[in-house]
């Protein structure tokens, strides 16, 4: 089994969309030089993927990248 790490002060938690208790947690660890990005079920701790702090600005431009636009685009079809 991995090693426990308490929970840093600073992240965050995101709630999945499919719900079922699954979160998303963003978490910082200044002294590894890591943020961790963790999936979770419940109480369970399903993934986790560390993330070299110097690879979060290629992170946040991706993510800034690919973001929703304010109003969604509604297709329609036409009727025949």
């Amino acid at each position: 089994m991995g090693e426990l790490v308490a929970l840093p002060k600073s992240g965050d938690v995101f709630e999945d969309v499919r719900g079922d208790d699954r979160t998303m947690r963003v978490t910082c660890h200044p002294m590894r030089g890591t943020v961790v990005v963790s999936l979770w079920v419940d109480k369970i701790c399903r993934a986790s993927f560390q993330l070299a702090e110097g690879d979060l600005p290629r992170l946040r431009a991706a993510l800034d990248a690919m973001a929703f636009d304010a109003e969604p685009t509604v297709v329609r079809e036409e009727s025949a």
